[in-house]
Parts: structure tokens; sequence; C-alpha cells
């Protein structure tokens, strides 16, 4: 089992800041990510999980977590990079439709333009 890191950097939309996950999410490292979420609140966050080989149901649960708390606090997010072992993920737990997804951090950019409106 890889190691699991996480490191946050700017974006180019004023406001953004990303967040790069890196090796496997799951319940033994998603309080960290939590922890992260709960003091960090920019008014865009992207996670980048293009170096997330896999998650489990918890760490799925962090991130609707992200996903209600941005619509309950007028905050956008993303999700970018996922494998396609992640998105069958996102697929067979039906939370395909409701969380923002994007296939890079580019088209997440395109898509959010800095528009401070909610998700």
């Amino acid at each position: 089992m890889g190691d699991f890191s996480m490191t946050w950097s700017d974006g180019s939309i004023e406001g953004e800041r990303i967040f790069k996950l890196t090796g496997p999410f799951t319940l033994s490292t998603l309080f960290d990510f939590q922890d992260a979420m709960r003091t960090h609140h920019p008014p865009i966050t992207i996670i980048d999980l293009s170096e997330v080989p896999y998650m489990d149901s918890a760490a799925l649960g962090s991130l609707l977590g992200l996903h209600v708390s941005c619509q309950q606090h007028s905050r956008r997010y993303a999700l970018v990079g996922a494998s396609d072992r992640l998105q069958t993920v996102f697929r067979v737990s039906g939370v395909h439709s409701i969380l923002v997804t994007f296939s890079s951090l580019a088209e997440a950019e395109t898509a959010l333009g800095g528009k401070a409106a909610s998700v």
C-alpha cells in the first residue's frame, strides 16, 4: 500500500485553491482530508484525484461531505483527474450525477470561470 499525501497550491482563478491527493484515499487517510477541508475555505476548491489509485466508501463519503458543505456555504468545488476506476466507484454508488467532476484541471477552471455562483 502506497503512502498518502496532500498538498495545497494556488490555482489560476482568483480565490481558487488546488488540493492534490496522492496515494490510496481510504478510512485510514480521510481524517487528515476532513481536517484540511474544515480548516481551509477558499471560494473555489479543486480536488486533484489524478494520483489516487483507489478510494473506499469512507473516502467517497468525505467527498460528498465536501459537496454538501460547498452548497451550504455558497462555495464552488470540482473533482479533477479521477481515473476510470474512481469514475466507476462514482457510477456504481450513484453519486456520479451529484459530484462536480472534470477530466482535467483546465476543463474545471474553464467551467468554473471564477464565477461566484454556488454549485
